[in-house]
């Protein structure tokens, strides 16, 4: 970042969630504060069910929905815009899921970031 500001990735210790994190970015002491709560379910039919619940009730930005049988090769991103699903691409065996989800994360986080300067 710079000298124009600084990105934190913490663990959100102080939420209600007990699987939360945040994304922070300081910009000339203006605070820039993401959310998420991650959901974890051996029950792919109430998966999407708790997630949305879990937005609801942490008040988080996004849940990152993790069915336990597919966890490494698919997510799903709940969000009051939407659901994502994101996808480990399957051409790279290296690839991990976590890649695409952190690329979505951070573009969902400057858009936040846009939307919040303005």
């Amino acid at each position: 970042m710079g000298s124009k500001g600084f990105l934190h990735i913490i663990q959100g210790q102080l939420s209600p969630s007990p699987f939360s994190l945040f994304i922070v970015l300081v910009v000339h002491n203006l605070i820039i504060k993401i959310e998420l709560c991650i959901q974890l379910e051996t029950d792919s039919k109430i998966l999407l069910e708790k997630a949305t619940k879990a937005l609801q009730k942490y008040k988080v930005h996004a849940v990152v929905a993790n069915e336990l049988l597919t966890r490494k090769e698919e997510v799903v991103v709940v969000s009051s815009s939407g659901n994502v699903v994101v996808r480990r691409d399957s051409n790279k065996p290296e690839s991990i899921v976590e890649d695409n989800l952190i690329r979505l994360l951070v573009d969902r986080h400057s858009t936040y970031i846009k939307e919040s300067l303005t």
